[in-house]
């Protein structure tokens, strides 16, 4: 008799968790432009919602790129992207629609946020006084908005396609090579965008609750199409379903993560279905849903993303990971959302003045 063993070797993963942070935070960013661009064509605007798209756009489409950079181990090799030439390659694409998408993104916030610098820029004080500076004058940028938005929105097309494509061209990993990845991407970072639009509302100065209501009813119908689209990766996803149906009986960090999502995806249908109540009630409900919709699109990219390493690319089994505490790890993690939280508090003190909350008899 011949026996033959079979040898699998436990290796590192290579997209470290700085990749979680850049496709989730990617997502925010153009997530947050499409929601203020299609605003811009509303025949009732609202100015509240354009201000927070901004706010977050700006902010995760800052960070965004530096999670990326940290992601290449060697940050410094970055300019061989510009260096070489790859047709072949989705990253060498990216290298150039990445820095015009922040520019564009940038541009579109800036003008966004012109009203509110204006207005902010009243005061005497030094904050007043940068606003008024970041103004630029006091010319009407009304006309350059909707062009700018429709551009934007394209070259945030271009990113969704970039980091689903990126992934999903990795063939020797079935769970990702599927053309349901960048679908599931796209709908997830728009249900993300929506529940920090909502959280942003309720944190800054100047909750509405028009706004709040127009958010609310957005992402019951975002979360109902990606519950949808899971359904249907799981039924119809091919050798990428089986690929995680594989990894649910082997892997038991795997098995926890799926149900965690799981669970998650089942509070938010019942809290999105949980009707009126007294202020308080309301309240709790949609700090819960905000926070649970960002747990949600964040636990979905580490699923993905990480767990989905745990498999062989060529062998048998399965990997163990544990999460390193210093910067390829927690630290940066805590260091991206912490750099994410500064930008956040800085523009929202650029533009937004501090009043007295709405009472609660305005429409929620």
């Amino acid at each position: 008799m011949t026996i033959n063993e079979l040898l699998a070797p436990d290796q590192p993963i290579t997209w470290l968790p700085w990749a979680v942070q850049y496709f989730f935070l990617i997502g925010l960013a153009y997530g947050a432009l499409w929601l203020g661009a299609a605003d811009l064509w509303r025949k009732a605007p609202d100015s509240r919602l354009q201000t927070l798209a901004a706010v977050l756009m700006m902010a995760a489409g800052l960070v965004a790129p530096i999670a990326l950079t940290a992601d290449l181990h060697q940050p410094a090799r970055a300019w061989h992207f510009y260096a070489q030439t790859r047709f072949s390659s989705i990253m060498w694409y990216g290298a150039y629609l990445l820095p015009l998408f922040s520019l564009l993104s940038m541009g579109l916030g800036w003008l966004l946020l012109r009203p509110a610098l204006a207005s902010r820029g009243q005061g005497d004080d030094a904050i007043a006084r940068l606003a008024r500076l970041l103004c630029l004058g006091t010319w009407s940028s009304e006309s350059w908005l909707k062009p700018l938005s429709l551009l934007a929105a394209l070259s945030g097309l271009s990113i969704a396609l970039y980091t689903g494509l990126e992934t999903m061209v990795v063939a020797a990993r079935p769970l990702w090579h599927t053309p349901w990845l960048p679908w599931l991407l796209v709908i997830s970072a728009l249900l993300g965008a929506q529940g920090a639009l909502l959280l942003l509302n309720r944190v800054l100065a100047g909750w509405r609750g028009q706004t709040e209501a127009t958010l609310l009813r957005q992402s019951r119908w975002t979360l109902a199409l990606l519950a949808l689209s899971l359904l249907g990766w799981a039924l119809f996803g091919g050798a990428s379903a089986a690929e995680a149906s594989a990894l649910y009986r082997l892997d038991p960090s795997w098995r926890l993560a799926a149900h965690w999502l799981l669970l998650t995806l089942c509070l938010l249908g019942a809290l999105m279905l949980v009707g009126r109540g007294s202020r308080r009630v309301q309240s709790w409900r949609l700090w819960g849903l905000a926070l649970l919709i960002l747990h949600l699109v964040w636990g979905l990219r580490w699923l993905v993303l990480i767990q989905g390493q745990l498999a062989p690319k060529y062998g048998a089994g399965v990997y163990l990971y544990q999460i390193a505490w210093g910067p390829e790890g927690v630290l940066g993690i805590l260091g991206t959302f912490g750099l994410l939280l500064a930008l956040l508090v800085a523009l929202s003190e650029l533009v937004l003045t501090p009043y007295p909350h709405p009472n609660t008899d305005e429409a929620r």
